[in-house]
Formats: structure tokens, C-alpha cells, sequence
């Protein structure tokens, strides 16, 4: 049985994308959100929120599909 063309092919582009813009985007909240509270850790916050999203997103598109059998 062949595999369909929707199943995801482990470009590692892709999941080098998905970190990137993880972290660039909840850092950039995080320091909106310093800058707008006055405060000086949401950026971090933000940083390592982003990492765990990112890395979810990946270990989640790129894990191997169950075999209904």
C-alpha cells in the first residue's frame, strides 16, 4: 500500500521555520507586553512559550502516522 502525497516528508526547513517564527513571534509579544506593562521578564516568558509551541507543532507534523491496522 503506498502512502498518500499529504503525509508530511521531514524537511527539516520546515521545522527550522517552525522555530524560528515560534520564538520571533512570542518574543515579540512578550516584548510588546514588557514594554506595555513596564515590566522586564515577558519577554523570556515569551521566548520559551514560543520553543515549546514550536517544538510541539514539529514533533506534531512530522510524527509518524498510525497504521489503522
Amino acid at each position: 500500500m503506498s502512502q498518500s502525497d499529504d503525509t508530511p516528508k521531514g524537511d527539516p526547513w520546515l521545522a527550522f521555520g517552525y522555530l524560528v517564527s515560534g520564538v520571533l513571534l512570542y518574543g515579540g509579544v512578550g516584548w510588546l507586553l514588557d514594554r506595555w506593562w513596564g515590566t522586564e521578564f515577558m519577554v523570556i516568558l515569551g521566548i520559551l512559550l514560543g520553543a515549546g509551541l514550536a517544538l510541539y507543532q514539529t514533533f506534531a507534523r512530522f510524527r509518524a502516522p498510525s497504521d489503522p491496522n
